[in-house]
Formats: structure tokens, sequence, C-alpha cells
């Protein structure tokens, strides 16, 4: 083929893909949406972060929440998420940062969405619903957990130098909103 062949070639390519890009919205076939409703799992793809509030042992508790979820497929996906507990980061917290200190370990969420477009998830630490609103910016939590297998070991000074504690039962609510990517 000659070069001028494939200049022609390449510039008719150009200029389809610059058509399918503008007809599609401009965006991959698998991007998150800017916003809109959540009506499929991939809608979800991102990083969440927002404050649940409760009772943990019967204890009231203010946390920070951050979810990212990294795949999806059809109803379904895989989500990371962390917690940071507001009374020890209050100004991370108050701003609504999600960057900084004080978070837990990533811990890994499956999910599955049902026809009404309600998420189900379950981790290590207990099950998640989440209810997405209009503008599908903002997710509405509801988190629940035992507390029979989420653990941790702290050093402590005295007769017993390691202490393992475990969280007890506990529920939290509240809402994530959809951060810029």
């Amino acid at each position: 083929m000659s070069r001028l062949g494939s200049r022609s070639l390449a510039a008719v390519g150009a200029g389809a893909f610059a058509v399918a890009m503008t007809v599609s919205g401009g965006a991959p076939a698998n991007a998150a949406p800017a916003s809109g409703p959540i009506t499929q799992a991939r809608d979800l793809l991102g990083v969440w972060v927002g404050e649940l509030s409760g009772y943990n042992e019967g204890q009231e508790v203010d946390w920070q929440y951050r979810v990212t979820v990294r795949k999806a497929k059809g109803q379904a996906g895989i989500a990371w998420e962390e917690w940071r507990d507001c009374e020890e980061n209050k100004a991370a917290c108050a701003a609504g940062k999600s960057t900084g200190g004080g978070w837990s370990q990533p811990s890994r969420v499956l999910f599955a969405m049902d026809s009404d477009h309600v998420i189900h998830g379950v981790g290590e630490a207990g099950v998640t619903l989440m209810v997405s609103d209009e503008s599908g910016d903002v997710l509405n939590i509801n988190y629940l957990c035992q507390g029979r297998d989420v653990m941790w070991t702290s050093v402590t000074s005295g007769p017993s130098p390691r202490n393992t504690e475990a969280w007890g039962p506990y529920a939290v609510v509240g809402h994530a909103a959809r951060q810029p990517s």
C-alpha cells in the first residue's frame, strides 16, 4: 500500500473513531458515568466516601467510610472498603477528606445488584445494603456486622504484652458520595 493510501486509511479510521466517541458520549463503554441513575454494576466504578454513624457494642460511633469499586461484570462486582474513626480523625472527617492516615486495612467486598437496583454486599466485616439517589452520585448505606470474625491485635503494657479484642456487633447508617476521578 502506498504512503498516501496508508495516510488516507489512518485519517478515515481516526474520523470514524471520533464520530463513534461523539455519538456514544465520549466515554469508553466500561467507564462509570459522571452522573445519572445507577442501573448496572459498572455504574459504581470509582471511589465513594462518606460518614456512617450508629452503634458498636451499644456505644455510639461515627466513622468515615471509603469504598473503592474496582471491577464490575453484569450486575456484580468487587470493591475494597476502609474505615476511619471520626473521633480520632475529626478534621479529616469534617472536611470529607478521602486522603490522610487513620484508615483501616482495605478489605474485599463482593456485591450484586438486584432488579430494583439495590446493591447487596458481603465482606470480611459484615453485610451492606446500598441504594443510590436519583443523581447517581450518592449511595445511602446500611451496614451490619455480628462481630464474630472481625478482630485486631493491639500492643499493651503489663503482664500481657499482646491483647486481642473483637469488635462486637454493630449497625451503622449513612451515605457516601462519588469522588471525582
